[in-house]
């Protein structure tokens, strides 16, 4: 299956003019042969989560913007599934679940229907300052192959990927939010996952602009695969980056069987993990 990451550059809170771009980059890989298409975090408002430090504004956006699944968001995605016949994986979005936020990622089929949704599970200091809540376990989708789905800081959680990679995942995709400093970060990260579990990553990021047309934050869209570390990345704002799955396909199959036992194991550390994570206090400096 030859798939598609997109890096948009993103006009924060523009609707329209964001769902515009996205089409024409979908019209451009499908015309190239792509089926499974990967849309950025918080597409299509974009994502300025640690762009801005005013709590008061991020709550806003939040409130405003979470939305129960399907709503609008969702029927946006739905429709550029369908109108470009594809296999589409995009998020997270603001979930509205009851009283809860989640952080979700969907998994879209080329007849509207979603296949897959998953709850980002490692919440970030803002995150939870935000009141957004962590899901309970990662997921695998089974297209031409089985991918592990992955969003935001859960790429800094090496149990996450662990537990994709003891499950079976043959290509992990995940989505990155937006930074203003240290984007190179995400690549080391991806780079040592990708090596630790003997998986390629395709990492979706996007650039942000704001209404003065300045670029506030980005973060990279690339592939890096056990070998050749990074396969490929994009050069360009609003370009593509295309690969065949077969190409930087490792053989997981039998891992489970092998491994029986060890992946529950995880999960339980992955939970343990994020609870930790959840409840940490920085460190009283000495006196004196």
């Amino acid at each position: 299956m030859l798939i598609s990451l997109t890096y948009l550059k993103l006009k924060e809170m523009s609707r329209k003019h964001n769902i515009e771009k996205a089409k024409k980059l979908i019209k451009t890989a499908k015309e190239r042969g792509a089926k499974l298409i990967i849309l950025p975090s918080l597409f299509p408002v974009g994502n300025t989560f640690e762009i801005y430090n005013n709590e008061k504004k991020m709550r806003s956006v939040v409130k405003n913007l979470a939305e129960k699944i399907p709503d609008n968001s969702t029927d946006i995605l739905v429709k550029l599934a369908m109108e470009g016949e594809i296999h589409l994986i995009a998020g997270p979005l603001l979930e509205q679940a009851g009283p809860k936020i989640f952080l979700t990622t969907l998994v879209i089929s080329p007849d509207g229907e979603i296949i897959g949704k998953y709850r980002k599970i490692m919440m970030s200091e803002k995150d939870v300052k935000l009141g957004i809540s962590g899901g309970k376990e990662p997921i695998y989708v089974v297209l031409d192959k089985k991918y592990g789905v992955l969003s935001e800081d859960d790429l800094f959680s090496p149990e996450i990927s662990r537990i994709l990679a003891l499950g079976g995942s043959q290509l992990i995709i995940g989505t990155t939010r937006p930074v203003n400093k240290k984007q190179d970060l995400i690549k080391y990260v991806a780079i040592t996952r990708s090596v630790e579990n003997g998986i390629s990553y395709l990492i979706n990021g996007e650039m942000i602009e704001n209404e003065d047309g300045e670029i506030v934050g980005y973060t990279p869209t690339f592939i890096a695969t056990p070998d050749s570390l990074v396969y490929k990345e994009a050069e360009d704002e609003d370009s593509i980056v295309l690969v065949e799955s077969s190409m930087i396909t490792q053989n997981k199959e039998g891992v489970n069987t092998r491994l029986n036992g060890i992946e529950s194991i995880i999960y339980g550390l992955c939970k343990s993990i994020k609870k930790t994570k959840m409840n940490e206090k920085p460190i009283p400096k000495p006196e004196g």
